[in-house]
């Protein structure tokens, strides 16, 4: 395929300005065709609106080496609140039941990760901006 890169750019543009969810586009006997995908919608187990999120109950996980803090939702994970900033706990680290010690994005929202056992910080085993699942395990505590 032939078609240069400003084009597709250009045709990309096309399909966020017009909110379109597929575009086609022929020059001569060359055809592409772009599709977006709709998101698919979050429906909150809850239906009466929170007027900020609460900080997740749920138990510890256990593990062989101690006890892990795990990621309340799906999203991506971060170490700080900024790059700026420094991480909000580091190996070696005492944390307390309560403590924020990371924050999760999803869609534009953020969600402390909040310390649910009190310790010393063993690992942390997710990277920053890493993509993380629900009840994946984020800080190991000893």
């Amino acid at each position: 395929m032939n078609i240069d890169e400003p084009t597709l750019d250009a045709l990309s543009k096309l399909l966020d300005k017009y909110h379109l969810s597929e575009l086609t586009y022929q020059t001569g006997d060359q055809k592409i065709t772009l599709k977006k995908e709709a998101p698919v919608p979050v429906t909150p187990a809850v239906s009466a609106p929170a007027p900020h999120a609460a900080p997740p109950v749920r138990a510890p996980h256990l593990e062989a080496s101690g006890t892990t803090i795990d990621a309340p939702t799906v999203g991506v994970f971060y170490t700080a609140k900024s790059p700026q900033d420094p991480p909000f706990v580091s190996v070696g680290d005492t944390v307390k039941v309560g403590q924020v010690v990371g924050v999760i994005e999803a869609m534009k929202a953020f969600t402390d990760v909040v310390a649910d056992v009190e310790g010393t910080v063993a690992a942390v085993l997710v990277n920053n901006e890493e993509g993380v699942e629900y009840g994946q395990p984020l800080i190991q505590i000893k």
